[in-house]
């Protein structure tokens, strides 16, 4: 059956193998959103079992992310270090070849480690809908995908708060407090209450995750599949 690890990177291959056959470079916007809600996990389960409009479901974002963190522990503990995170058809097969044929020991040792986590990335617990689409990738260019650390930016004066203004243009909180509530996030605080300074951090709120020692990745996925086990319910 194998691993949910290696499930995850079987289905990043055939979404890398998709784009390559249908040329996905020179497709037009339209047609992205169309593979986007047909090939993503998260696009999909909001249009396809939630029946969002599409314009919605292409809100989606996964809450915590796999590849970052996962290539991150590969150049730590493996050294395997993929060039720019390059998640490619090459790549990703080479990585599998390293799993599965040849038994990589220390590839291996890192995929039992996070299992439990693999386990739990594609379900609900771990999707959420963005206030807006642009937030996806301002998101991981200043968090790489940390959600407490997303969070945290989203307060007043954050680099994330202009997601969440009022009709004169203005921070609001009341905005962010209406998402956080809406995407149940609210376990991501002390007693759920909402407030920057009740932000329980996941690691060392300064780190980024590709300057985080393998330890502090393997705490942070802990304390992520607690997150999503507790939204799943």
């Amino acid at each position: 059956m194998g691993s949910y690890v290696e499930k995850i990177l079987e289905h990043f291959l055939k979404v890398e193998e998709d784009k390559e056959e249908n040329g996905y470079c020179a497709l037009s916007w339209q047609d992205k959103d169309d593979f986007r809600l047909s090939n993503d996990n998260d696009a999909k389960y909001y249009y396809e079992e939630c029946h969002l409009e599409k314009d919605e479901a292409l809100k989606a974002d996964t809450i915590i992310s796999f590849w970052t963190p996962y290539c991150h522990l590969l150049r730590i503990e493996a050294d395997w270090d993929i060039y720019y995170n390059a998640k490619t058809t090459k790549t990703l097969n080479t990585l599998l070849n390293q799993i599965k044929v040849k038994h990589n020991r220390k590839i291996n040792k890192i995929n039992e480690r996070i299992e439990e986590f693999a386990m739990y990335y594609y379900t609900k617990g771990n999707y959420m809908l963005l206030p807006e689409r642009g937030m996806n990738t301002k998101r991981y260019k200043i968090t790489e995908d940390r959600i407490d650390l997303t969070l945290y930016e989203c307060f007043a004066k954050g680099r994330l708060s202009s997601f969440f203004v009022n009709e004169q243009g203005l921070f609001s909180e009341q905005a962010l407090f209406s998402w956080i509530k809406r995407e149940r996030l609210e376990c991501v605080f002390r007693n759920n209450t909402i407030s920057k300074n009740n932000i329980i951090w996941f690691g060392d709120e300064r780190k980024m995750i590709s300057n985080m020692e393998s330890a502090e990745i393997y705490e942070y996925l802990k304390n992520a599949t607690t997150l999503i086990k507790t939204r799943n319910r």
